[in-house]
């Protein structure tokens, strides 16, 4: 009988365990959500050329809880692709045409773009797929399917996206991830601007179009460049210099747009752009929760800041948007402390992508929607017509009966200058929404330019008054009810140093503090990620910013010469990863406050291996870190 009892006692053991074993992650999750401390063991700065050359990530997580008591996780970068390298049947970052043809330059050599940018890892079924940015003219999106080995992911076959049913894309810059499993990116074309395409604009520029991105002159203009990469992607040979640069499939107003990728359950990957979203360089859109109001940011100079709103809320993926553009309008309370702002909001206009669509194949120029002029030696415009500072360039411009619509989604950065909207944004580039506080975070790369007070004195509305900071600063927007920016305040900033500071003789701002925030991305846990885009770090890092504390951990220090990029997040295998990318590493050349290069001779000796971009994560957050 006791024999009995006690493997009847031993079954209940069993049964007890188990159900321990099935609670896990939900006590794991339970268990990050009540951690009192969460502490990353930092990065410490490069001491030397090898570490300068190197990704270094942080090794360890801590989660400190009632009664003192720590549990540690081990942390490591897991790489999943280089650029170049064969995956499967194709070859991560090779351009192609739109029939998928590889392109290649003049040598010979085939085009591989080490520029991989925005990123997506979306579950489809039972896979993951990952979509990655090629930051190039012509663009490229690369789909690359992962499959689990030993618990991480591994790379087992990539592809570019067939977008030629959208006319390709261009500079497509960073991205964000809808909750319905679908990839938001921006088709950054910050030198598609039409001013340079019509013959009668007084800025039109006159390319050679043979392949140098030169102009007639001799004088390389990205314009060109633009132009002739797109031509190269769809084939077309017939664009016409004398009609606004049109040919017979290009067109200048089919670019600048966000564009949605979907992955589809039969491996393909359908792709939209929406028009209805505004034209000028949008780094990404990001979407609210009401799944129905959207921001973009605008990188350059003289720039704006933009939101969409849907008619109707967006739950799948659809590609036919419609509802109201809006571009900010900001009324400086405080230059301090990287400034603070009331945010009001100009309507541009109301359409849907179908309507705009129609309007970009009329193939249009310039000067069917405005007409435009440069102000005279006094700074006058002639007569009727409004003076702007659009995109770097004082304007005269008069709109044209019956054109609103077209100004509004075709000519965005016009058009809002045009109607007062503050057009002074200077290098707006990554968003995240935190739903705790319910806040949107922007980072500015720098505080410069167009965000001075009257700069050059060219500013026609003088919105943005604020102190010139060269290492930038990541801002919170103030939501209201409908999710609409209401209040603007600098949460953290890059901090310049001067000839006397330690470290001046290698960093331009404090190593301690960061500098060009580009990519940013909400964790979770009251977590803040911060990526750079620097050359006044030796390295650029990654950072966590702990948002209620306050505080700065570096998690990652990249090789030199690269910019973090392409932030995500995601479940793998019960446990939490963090997606970051090694762009374009030995590249770009650090400078100290005095502006020499004294790490130069890295970036001029880098091998071709070490130059190659580098796609991976963070692997081993406890799954309910992320939440």
């Amino acid at each position: 009988m006791r024999r009995f009892q006690s493997i009847g006692f031993m079954i209940i053991l069993v049964i007890v365990a188990v159900k321990i074993m099935l609670l896990e992650p939900q006590k794991v999750h339970l268990l990050a959500a009540k951690a009192k401390d969460i502490s990353f063991a930092p990065v410490s700065l490069s001491e030397n050329d090898v570490q300068k050359s190197q990704l270094r990530v942080t090794p360890a997580l801590s989660l400190t809880f009632e009664h003192n008591h720590t549990s540690t996780y081990p942390l490591s970068y897991h790489t999943l692709a280089k650029s170049g390298e064969k995956i499967g049947s194709g070859t991560m970052g090779l351009l192609t045409d739109k029939s998928g043809q590889g392109l290649y330059t003049h040598d010979g050599k085939a085009r591989i773009s080490v520029n991989p940018d925005g990123s997506s890892l979306i579950r489809v079924d039972s896979r993951y797929l990952l979509l990655t940015h090629m930051e190039e003219a012509p663009g490229a999106v690369y789909a690359t399917l992962l499959k689990e080995n030993n618990a991480l992911l591994q790379a087992e076959e990539t592809a570019p996206v067939d977008m030629s049913g959208i006319g390709g894309s261009i500079i497509d810059c960073a991205a964000s991830k809808t909750d319905y499993g679908s990839h938001l990116g921006g088709e950054e074309d910050y030198a598609m601007n039409s001013r340079y395409a019509d013959r009668a604009s007084p800025f039109y520029v006159d390319c050679l179009l043979d392949g140098s991105g030169k102009t007639t002159k001799g004088v390389f203009h990205y314009f060109c460049h633009y132009v002739e990469g797109m031509r190269d992607y769809l084939k077309d040979p017939h664009i016409d210099k004398m009609n606004g640069y049109n040919g017979e499939m290009f067109t200048p107003y089919n670019y600048g747009y966000i564009i949605e990728l979907h992955p589809e359950e039969n491996g393909a990957v359908s792709a939209a752009k929406h028009y209805v979203t505004g034209r000028y360089a949008p780094e990404l859109a990001l979407m609210m929760p009401d799944h129905k109001t959207f921001y973009m940011s605008d990188d350059g100079n003289f720039k704006g800041f933009w939101k969409f709103v849907s008619d109707r809320p967006i739950t799948s993926f659809q590609k036919v948007w419609e509802g109201s553009l809006y571009a900010a309008k900001l009324t400086q309370l405080s230059d301090e402390e990287g400034g603070k702002f009331k945010i009001g909001w100009r309507e541009l206009g109301h359409a849907s992508d179908t309507e705009i669509k129609a309007l970009i194949a009329k193939k249009m120029k310039l000067t069917d929607i405005f007409d435009i002029a440069v102000p005279d030696e006094n700074g006058s415009c002639p007569h009727a017509f409004r003076k702007v500072n659009e995109d770097s360039a004082l304007e005269c411009l008069r709109l044209k009966p019956g054109m609103h619509t077209a100004a509004a989604f075709l000519e965005s950065g016009k058009y809002a200058a045009y109607l007062g909207a503050t057009m002074e944004f200077r290098k707006g580039e990554g968003l995240a929404y935190d739903p705790v506080r319910q806040q949107l975070y922007f980072s500015i790369s720098a505080v410069t330019k167009s965000m001075l007070d009257d700069y050059k004195e060219e500013e026609t509305t003088n919105d943005i008054r604020l102190p010139k900071n060269v290492c930038g600063a990541v801002y919170a927007l103030s939501l209201d009810e409908n999710f609409s920016a209401v209040r603007m305040e600098a949460l953290v900033k890059g901090q310049p140093l001067k000839e006397a500071d330690p470290n001046a003789e290698e960093y331009r701002c404090a190593p301690d503090k960061i500098s060009n925030p580009d990519n940013i991305l909400y964790l979770g846990q009251d977590i803040l990620i911060i990526g750079e885009d620097t050359r006044y770090h030796v390295n650029n890092f990654l950072w966590v910013y702990h948002i209620g504390e306050k505080r700065l951990t570096r998690i990652a220090s990249l090789p030199i010469g690269a910019e973090v990029t392409g932030l995500d997040k995601e479940i793998v295998h019960g446990k939490g990863v963090l997606l970051f990318n090694v762009q374009h590493p030995f590249a770009d050349n650090p400078e100290g406050v005095d502006g020499d290069t004294p790490n130069e001779d890295l970036i001029y000796d880098a091998t071709e291996e070490q130059k190659r971009a580098i796609m991976g994560y963070i692997d081993g957050f406890p799954p309910g870190f992320l939440h």
